[in-house]
């Protein structure tokens, strides 16, 4: 019996290592969302779980602050070194530097491959990312991400610290699926990678209504380097139509999506003299602040 007790004793003492995979990143974290010298922003928190079994299916909790008091500067700092310190532990970390509309990544939340928390979309910020494997999901099929962006202008930074809980990528992009559309009479496959042409293929449209953001974000991809590689002619109408089709419902995207898209949208617009098209993509980005 001794010796049984033993074993539980020191199967214990292991418990707190493997599910406390990132418990420097989570102590910064909080440290700064507790002090008084750190002004919130805006917060966000949500969570889901299966109703069946209890289990937690995705989570978000999100901080926006600004710091302005320098006897505060250092709790950025320490998130930072916690970040170095959890390295080892996490299956993936990035970073980077000067954030904006095209440099930015976003979190996934649950087993969605649309929305998620955007990192890296302040102008001039840095940021810094890890996702580490949910201990207690041995399929290994769930994981956390943790996120730290901020700008510092000297007299203040203003940041986010983020945190949610998902699916893994590797997971998400197993259960994605192909699409197909038709434009000029030819085939185009969609997938989250971009798209290809196809022979043959039939067309299997989705309404509208039916398309995530991941989706729309593919389509307008698509729509938008098939237009460039066609800036006149009856093909380079088709794909400037497609994409006011697509901005006259997007519902399914965030307001730092509608931003990217319009910013990417106003750059097609200098690439032709068509007046038509131009006034296409002038309704598309006002379809978009709707």
């Amino acid at each position: 019996m001794k010796s049984k007790h033993i074993f539980i004793a020191a199967l214990l003492m292991l418990l707190p290592t493997v599910s406390m995979a990132q418990e420097n990143i989570q102590k910064a974290f909080d440290a700064l969302r507790k002090s008084m010298d750190v002004k919130e922003i805006s917060a966000r928190h949500s969570l889901s779980k299966d109703p069946d079994m209890g289990r937690m299916e995705g989570l978000e909790d999100t901080f926006d602050f600004m710091i302005t008091n320098p006897a505060a500067r250092h709790l950025v700092n320490d998130i930072t070194k916690a970040f170095e310190l959890d390295e080892p532990q996490a299956y993936n970390v990035s970073s980077g530097t000067h954030g904006g509309n095209e440099n930015y990544t976003a979190l996934a939340v649950g087993n969605s491959n649309s929305g998620g928390v955007a990192i890296g979309l302040m102008q001039g910020s840095k940021w810094v990312l890890a996702c580490f494997l949910d201990p207690d999901d041995s399929l290994r099929q769930h994981r956390y991400a943790y996120a730290l962006e901020w700008v510092d202008d000297g007299d203040k930074i203003r940041g986010r610290i983020a945190k949610t809980y998902a699916t893994t990528l590797k997971t998400r992009q197993g259960r994605r699926q192909t699409r197909t559309i038709s434009v000029t009479g030819k085939n185009i496959a969609l997938s989250g990678n971009g798209f290809s042409t196809n022979e043959g293929l039939s067309w299997t449209g989705f309404s509208s209504e039916e398309k995530t953001s991941e989706v729309w974000l593919t389509e307008f991809n698509t729509y938008k380097n098939l237009f460039l590689q066609n800036t006149k002619g009856a093909a380079a109408n088709s794909y400037a139509t497609l994409i006011y089709k697509l901005c006259k419902n997007a519902k399914s995207l965030e307001d730092v999506e509608k931003n990217m898209i319009a910013t990417e949208i106003a750059k097609l617009k200098k690439k032709t003299n068509d007046e038509f098209i131009r006034q296409l993509f002038d309704m598309s980005i006002e379809r978009l602040k709707q």
